[in-house]
């Protein structure tokens, strides 16, 4: 008995977090929801995201339309990422630029998370999926792939991030 209370209680202690839906009703509005999605350098680091929109009326439809627009959005800007990583690459191989793409987008996966919901008060939902740069890089070393093409996408990922923010 006592061990289901203390697990109610962790589960009660632990639930919402950053996934709980907040309505807006002022200045409260997220950062997040005015950057938009790309690549930001904020106070905890640097990261990519993506912001997507849910209008359907019901709220699991809604969430989970933004979700995967969220997610959509973020992984445009993982190819653009993507993209200046393989005009950097010094590789000379023949498909190296189709190969950095790939290793991103497992990277991304792997290490990708909506993050936050919004609410408006007309009822549409906006959802933060968000990329930490430094998860990215050590998911890149860990995922499939050349170990030449991933080292060198490691030492160029700052730079390309850089390039990216610029835009």
């Amino acid at each position: 008995m006592k061990k289901i209370l203390l697990v109610a209680a962790l589960l009660t202690a632990c639930g919402g977090g950053s996934k709980s839906v907040r309505s807006s009703g002022g200045d409260d509005t997220p950062s997040w929801l005015a950057q938009g999605s790309g690549a930001y350098i904020t106070e905890a680091g640097k990261k990519l995201q993506g912001v997507g929109l849910g209008t359907q009326s019901d709220p699991k439809s809604r969430r989970r339309g933004a979700d995967v627009q969220a997610a959509q959005q973020l992984q445009g800007t993982v190819n653009a990422l993507a993209t200046g990583l393989a005009k950097m690459s010094e590789s000379t191989k023949e498909n190296a630029s189709d190969e950095i793409g790939a290793i991103a987008r497992r990277a991304a996966a792997a290490t990708s998370h909506v993050r936050d919901h919004w609410v408006t008060p007309d009822g549409s939902e906006n959802a933060l999926d968000q990329v930490e740069l430094g998860a990215f890089k050590q998911s890149i070393q860990s995922s499939d792939g050349d170990d030449k093409l991933k080292s060198e996408m490691v030492n160029n990922v700052d730079r390309a991030f850089d390039q990216l923010s610029k835009q």
